[in-house]
């Protein structure tokens, strides 16, 4: 084959020598991309700005302090079910036997009974959002934060504790 066989190769050759060409095109008309003296001065770090005070919200630390006592007693709550759970898991026959349902209808009551906790701490993780959106005052942020800490360990120990009776009931 020829080249006159393939019209669009003479223009595909010009391209590619345009192409290449243009890397050796002079630099002069372009600008650097040095740092310019104005840059050399300007600092990389933060700024930093100074601490807003806000005021502390008698509500939000009695809310907080409500959902906490709202934890508590959910615990408590499921800490009275979860003896008599317990037995009537270790006394449940095998799959689908009257005592194994009777099992099953326990563990769901003590599923029921972490409400109280999960709900708490459903309400402890929006308002945690809510607050660290807006201006908050330090301490009672802290409250939030300390509350919310301390109902996530309450609703794992429970949801453990549940798993384990879960498992057994499963064997």
């Amino acid at each position: 084959m020829t080249t006159s066989s393939f019209p669009g190769r003479t223009g595909l050759a010009a391209c590619a020598a345009a192409l290449l060409l243009a890397g050796c095109v002079r630099e002069d008309g372009f600008p650097s991309l040095a740092v310019r003296p104005a840059e050399r001065g300007l600092s990389t770090a933060e700024p930093v700005h100074p601490p807003v005070a806000v005021p502390s919200e008698p509500a939000l630390v009695q809310r907080v302090a409500a959902l906490r006592q709202q934890a508590a007693e959910g615990d408590r709550a499921f800490d009275a079910a979860f003896g008599p759970v317990t037995s009537a898991v270790a006394a449940a026959g095998d799959s689908g036997t009257e005592s194994w349902v009777a099992a099953q209808q326990a563990l769901s009551r003590l599923e029921a009974a972490r409400v109280g906790t999960a709900g708490a701490l459903g309400e402890l993780d929006q308002l945690a959002l809510e607050r660290a959106a807006v201006a908050t005052n330090e301490g009672d942020f802290a409250a939030i934060e300390a509350a919310l800490a301390e109902v996530e360990t309450l609703a794992a120990a429970q949801r453990t504790r549940w798993e384990t009776l879960r498992d057994r009931l499963a064997r």
